[in-house]
C-alpha cells in the first residue's frame, strides 16, 4: 500500500496533457532538491515513478516505523534549554533499545547516516501536519544537523521530533527516530543544594558536574542509573548522577546532557536535563590596573584633533561588571565625557584588557587648562588616571641639517673641478634640498657670521640641527674638519632627535689617527655614494636617497619632483612621510639604512 503520506492526483490539463500532483514531505523534498539543483521537470516525474513502483519502501517514511523515545523536560526556569540527539549510526547497528517491530519482509533500513543528510520534523502534540524544521523557527536551532536545540521551555514545545536521513538511490529506505517531547515545570521544593544550569568549575581544582533534575532527591531514595552526554557524544563510563572531575582542564567545558527512565503505573519517559558547564579561574582579588597613559602630561598641537585612550587591565570575575569612564575637570566644576570608542582584548583566562577612547576634535586653549581623569572599577575597588595636556613646543632646532665638507685653499680651487665636495655643499645641496624639497641647510660660511669661535660655533650648530651631513674624501678624512664629524658623533649619543648622514664623495683610506667613535661611525652610519655626473640630476638616486635620510616635511605644492627614471626606485614624494628605520633598506640601494649613532659601551 501507499503510505498515508502520499496522496497522488492526476488529471488533464486544457491542453490534454497529464499532470500528476504528489503531496508528501518525501515528494516536497525531493522535488525541492531537484527545482534548487536545476535540472529539468523529467527527473521529478522519474522519481514519482520510482516511489509509485517501491510503494512498500514508501512506508520507510511512515511514523509507525520510526523508532522512538519518549523524553521528559523538567525545567525550573525560563532561560533554560533542551536537546535532542538523532543518532542513525546506532540505530543502522540495532542498538536502540524502543525500536518497534517490523515486517520481517521490510529490508532494514541503509539511508545515508551522514549528519548533513539528516532532516528534522515537527509534529506538534495535537496531531497537526508534519512541518520541517527550518532556520524560520525562532526557538528552534539546527545544531550539526544531528543535534536539535529548543530555546525555550514553553509548553507548547510538546509534540514529537522526527529525524530522517535523506535517500541516495530509490533502494533506500530511510532510517527516522520519532522522539515524543513532553515540557512540563519542575517541583519546586525546598533543597538547599539546588544545581544550576551554568555550572562553574576552576581550572586546576577538583569538582563535580551534576545532574540537575536528580540533586534534590533523598538520600535513602534509590538513585536511578545516569546515561551522560558531552558536547553530543556519550560517556559510557559514567552512570551516576555527578561526574568526578579530578583536575578541570580547558576541554572539560562544554554542554552535557543527563538522561534517566522515571516509570509510572501507565508508561515509561526519559528525564532529560542539559547542564552548561564553563571553566573559569578564580576571581581577582585586586582592584583594575591603568597602564596607559603612562605620563601624566602630554603634549598636543593646538588646532588638530586628538585621542586620548585609558587602557585598564581587569583581573577575571565571574560576576564581570566593568566600568571605564572619562571625566574633565576645572577649578569649579567635573562632568562626564562619553566615549568614542571602546575595546576589548581577552589577554588570557585570568585578564582583559578594555580601552575607553575619548576624542578631542580641535584642541583648544581652554583644553589646557583642564584635567581629564579616567575612572576604572571592578567590584574589588576603583583607580583613576589624571592627564594634563600641554601644547607642543617642537624639537627646538633651527635647521633641518648642518653640511660639513672640506674647504678647499685657493691652488685647490683653481685645479679642481666644477664637481668639487665644495661645490656640492655650497650650489648643489642648496638647489635641491633647499629649491626643490623645502629644507633648511645650515653652511658655515653662508649662515655663521665670522669672528667667533670655531668649535663653540659648530657644536652649537650641531645642537639646532635635525640632521648632519658630512661629505667624506680624503682632503675631509685626513684634515681638521674631522673635528666636526666627532663633535656631531658625541652629540648624537645624548640627542636621540639628531640623525647622520654620511655621503661617500670619492674613494680614501682611513688614517690610523682618526679617534674610535669616528672609524666606528664610518662602519654604522648609513651612507649616500655621489657618482659624479650621474649623481647631479635632481631626479637622480641620489638625490632620492638623502631625501630619504631627511626630515619628515610637508613637500610645498609647487615643487613636486620629477619622476625618477630609475628602475625600482621610487620618487622622493613615496618616501616623504618616513623615517629611517634600523635595518630596512634604502630604496633602490641593497645597503642597510642607520639610525641616529648609538654605539655600544
Amino acid at each position: 500500500m501507499i503510505s498515508p503520506f502520499l496522496v497522488l492526483e492526476m488529471k488533464k490539463t486544457p491542453r490534454k496533457e497529464l499532470q500528476i500532483s504528489i503531496y508528501s514531505p518525501l515528494a516536497t523534498e525531493a522535488m525541492t532538491e531537484t527545482r534548487n539543483k536545476g535540472e529539468r521537470p523529467m527527473l521529478c516525474l522519474s522519481w514519482m515513478f520510482l516511489w509509485l513502483t517501491t510503494g512498500a519502501r514508501i512506508t520507510g517514511f511512515d511514523l509507525s516505523d520510526c523508532s522512538t523515545q519518549k523524553l521528559l523536560w523538567k525545567y525550573s526556569a525560563k532561560s533554560e534549554e533542551f536537546v535532542l540527539f538523532c543518532d542513525l549510526t546506532q540505530l543502522q547497528k540495532s542498538h536502540f533499545s524502543h525500536r518497534h517491530q517490523r515486517n520481517p519482509e521490510q529490508p532494514f533500513c541503509n539511508g545515508s547516516s551522514d549528519p548533513v543528510d539528516i532532516q528534522w520534523y515537527l509534529q506538534y502534540q495535537n496531531g497537526g501536519t508534519l512541518e520541517k524544521i527550518t532556520n524560520q523557527y525562532s526557538h528552534i536551532a539546527i545544531q550539526d544537523k544531528n543535534m536539535l536545540r529548543i530555546l525555550n521551555p514553553e509548553t507548547n514545545n510538546t509534540g514529537s521530533y522526527i529525524c530522517r536521513a535523506r535517500m541516495r538511490s530509490p533502494q533506500d529506505v530511510a532510517c527516522c527516530v520519532k522522539i515524543t517531547v513532553e515540557v512540563k515545570p519542575q517541583i519546586i521544593r525546598h533543597c538547599k543544594d539546588t544545581v544550576q544550569q551554568m555550572q562553574y568549575l576552576i581550572l586546576g581544582t577538583t569538582d563535580n558536574i551534576y545532574c540537575p533534575s536528580l540533586n534534590c532527591q533523598s538520600q535513602d531514595a534509590q538513585r536511578p542509573e545516569v546515561t551522560w552526554y558531552r558536547n553530543g557524544k556519550l560517556l559510557s563510563e559514567e552512570k551516576k548522577n555527578w561526574i568526578k572531575v579530578k583536575e578541570t582542564f580547558v576541554y572539560h567545558q562544554g554542554m552535557y546532557v543527563c538522561d534517566y527512565t522515571q516509570s509510572d503505573n501507565t508508561s515509561s519517559w526519559t528525564v532529560r536535563a542539559v547542564v552548561q558547564v564553563r571553566t573559569i579561574v578564580e576571581d581577582t582579588k585586586k582592584k583594575p590596573d591603568i597602564v596607559n597613559p603612562i605620563k601624566n602630561i602630554l603634549e598636543v598641537d593646538l588646532g588638530k584633533p586628538f585621542v586620548l585612550p585609558c587602557k585598564v587591565r581587569f583581573g577575571f570575575q565571574r560576576d564581570f561588571r566593568p566600568i571605564i569612564r572619562w571625566y574633565s575637570r576645572n577649578s569649579t566644576q567635573e562632568w562626564e565625557i562619553p566615549l568614542c570608542e571602546e575595546k576589548r582584548i581577552q589577554l588570557a583566562p585570568k585578564e582583559e584588557e578594555i580601552e575607553g577612547v575619548i576624542c578631542l576634535k580641535e584642541v583648544k586653549k581652554k583644553h589646557l587648562s583642564r584635567k581629564f581623569v579616567c575612572f576604572a572599577q571592578n567590584s574589588i575597588g576603583n583607580i583613576t588616571k589624571t592627564i594634563q595636556l600641554t601644547e607642543k613646543k617642537g624639537d627646538k632646532k633651527e635647521f633641518d641639517a648642518f653640511v660639513s665638507y672640506a674647504k678647499l685653499n685657493s691652488l685647490e680651487n683653481e685645479a679642481s673641478s666644477d664637481l668639487s665636495e665644495e661645490h656640492l655643499a655650497l650650489n648643489l645641496f642648496p638647489e635641491v634640498l633647499e629649491n626643490k624639497y623645502g629644507y633648511t641647510l645650515c653652511l658655515l660660511e653662508r649662515d655663521v657670521a665670522p669672528g667667533g669661535v670655531y668649535t663653540e660655533d659648530i657644536v652649537s650648530i650641531i645642537k639646532k640641527s635635525r640632521r648632519g651631513i658630512f661629505i667624506l674624501s680624503p682632503n675631509y678624512i685626513n684634515g681638521p674638519t674631522t673635528f666636526e664629524l666627532q663633535a656631531a658623533v658625541n652629540l648624537a649619543l645624548d640627542d636621540q632627535t639628531l640623525k647622520l648622514i654620511l655621503i661617500k664623495f670619492c674613494s680614501f683610506q682611513e688614517p690610523e689617527s682618526l679617534p674610535y667613535l669616528v672609524k666606528k661611525a664610518l662602519r654604522v652610519l648609513p651612507t649616500v655614494t655621489w657618482r659624479g655626473l650621474k649623481s647631479v640630476r635632481p631626479n637622480s638616486r641620489f638625490w632620492t636617497q638623502m631625501h630619504y635620510h631627511m626630515p619628515v616635511k610637508k613637500r610645498k605644492s609647487q615643487a613636486e619632483p620629477a619622476q625618477n627614471s630609475f628602475t625600482g626606485v621610487s620618487s622622493g614624494k613615496a618616501w616623504v612621510n618616513q623615517e629611517p628605520r634600523r635595518g630596512a633598506p634604502i630604496p633602490g640601494n641593497g645597503d642597510p639604512v642607520g639610525i641616529p649613532f648609538l654605539p655600544s659601551s
